[in-house]
C-alpha cells in the first residue's frame, strides 16, 4: 500500500507497542463518557454480543480492540516487520489532526484531501480488523481444500496448477504448493499485513467513486463497534463491495456518521440532519455487523431499548 511521505513516520522515532488496536485510541475517545472524553483517561462503554462475557462494562479506550503483534508479523528471521504498523500509525497521526472538525464540525467532504484521507483511514480500518485476518486463512484453507481435491483426481498429482486472481494468470509449482498448504500462524499473519497493505489503495479508490453523505444528530446518538466500516446491502444477502448498491456505513462521532453509497442521481457531499427516530436504526446496522462488542459513552441499557423499540413499531 503506497502511503504518502507526509503519513510515514521514521522507524526508531518510538517505542514499539506489542498490543495493537484495530480500532484507534484517537477515534474510540469521541465515543467515551461525556465526563471522561476530555481527561486522560477516556472511558467507554462495552457491551459484548456473548452471553459469557457478562453485562455491560465500563473500560479505558486502550483495553478495547486491541490485539498483540497484530500488524508485526514475525519473519522467518524471527524479527517482527513492523512495517505496516509504522504505516498506519503515520495515517492515524495525520487523521488524528482532522478528526475533530470531522466528529464535532461541518467539515467540507467534497475537499480532495479530506476525502482522499477520509476514504484511505476508512479502508485500512475495514482491512486492518481481526475479521479480515480470519478470512484470510479460511480463504487459505478452502484453496488447499480444493487444489488437494483437483490433485486426488489428476492421475499421477500434478506438477503445477494455472489460475487467475484478479485477471492475472498465476502459476503454482509442486514445491510452492507444498510451502503454501503448510502455512501455520507466522504465515497467515503476514499474509494478512501483506493483504491489508496491497489492498488498502484499491479500496479507498472504490469508496471515492461512491456518493458520499454526513448524517447528523442535534445530540449524541450513535455507536461504534469493533468492527466500525460497516458494509451492507438494502436487498442482497450475499455481497462485495464492488457489488452495485453495497453501502458502507461509518461512525465519526456520536453526533455524525458517514454514508457512502451508489445513489449518483441524488445531491453528493451534503451534510443531512437525523430525521426523528431513525437514529436506532443506524445503530441497529452497526451492532448487526459487530463482531463481538457495542461501543458508546450513552447508557448500554437505553441504547438497546431504542433498537428493541424498532422490532415492536414493526410487529
Amino acid at each position: 500500500m503506497s502511503i504518502p511521505m507526509s503519513m510515514r513516520k521514521s522507524p526508531g522515532t518510538r517505542s514499539r507497542p506489542k498490543n495493537h488496536h484495530w480500532v484507534p485510541q484517537f477515534y474510540l475517545r469521541y465515543f467515551a463518557t461525556p465526563e471522561t472524553r476530555g481527561s486522560g483517561q477516556p472511558q467507554v462503554w462495552i457491551f459484548s454480543k456473548q452471553e459469557s462475557d457478562g453485562n455491560e462494562k465500563l473500560t479505558n479506550v486502550r483495553n478495547v480492540c486491541g490485539k498483540r503483534h497484530l500488524y508485526a508479523p514475525q519473519m522467518h528471521s524471527g524479527i517482527r516487520d513492523w512495517a505496516l504498523d509504522d504505516l498506519i500509525t503515520g495515517l492515524e497521526d495525520t487523521l488524528a489532526h482532522l478528526w475533530p472538525a470531522l466528529a464535532e464540525g461541518r467539515v467540507s467532504i467534497d475537499r480532495c484531501e479530506v476525502r482522499k484521507g477520509l476514504a484511505l483511514f476508512a479502508a485500512v480500518m475495514y482491512l486492518r480488523n481481526p475479521r479480515v485476518r480470519t478470512e484470510v486463512e479460511q480463504i487459505h484453507a478452502q484453496i488447499v481444500k480444493t487444489i488437494r481435491a483437483v490433485s486426488f483426481m489428476s492421475e499421477g498429482g500434478f506438477n503445477a496448477i494455472e489460475f487467475e486472481v484478479k485477471g492475472e494468470r498465476r502459476i503454482l509449482s509442486m514445491d510452492n504448493w507444498r510451502e503454501y498448504q503448510a502455512w501455520g500462524k507466522n504465515e497467515h499473519d503476514r499474509f494478512f499485513c501483506y493483504f491489508v497493505r496491497s489492498e488498502g489503495i484499491r479500496l479507498a479508490e472504490i469508496f471515492l467513486k461512491k456518493r458520499w453523505a454526513v448524517v447528523i444528530a442535534d445530540k449524541e446518538t450513535f455507536i461504534t463497534t469493533d468492527n466500525p466500516v460497516c458494509l451492507h446491502h438494502e436487498t442482497l444477502d450475499r455481497h462485495g463491495v464492488e457489488t452495485e448498491g453495497a453501502i458502507i456505513t461509518f461512525p465519526l462521532s456520536p453526533t455524525r456518521i458517514l454514508v457512502m453509497d451508489d445513489m449518483h442521481a441524488e445531491p453528493a457531499n451534503q451534510c443531512y440532519s437525523l430525521a426523528e427516530g431513525v437514529g436506532p436504526s443506524f445503530n441497529a446496522l452497526l451492532w448487526s455487523k459487530a463482531n463481538r462488542f457495542l461501543i458508546t459513552g450513552r447508557a448500554v441499557l437505553e441504547v438497546l431499548e431504542e433498537m428493541v423499540s424498532l422490532d415492536t413499531a414493526t410487529d
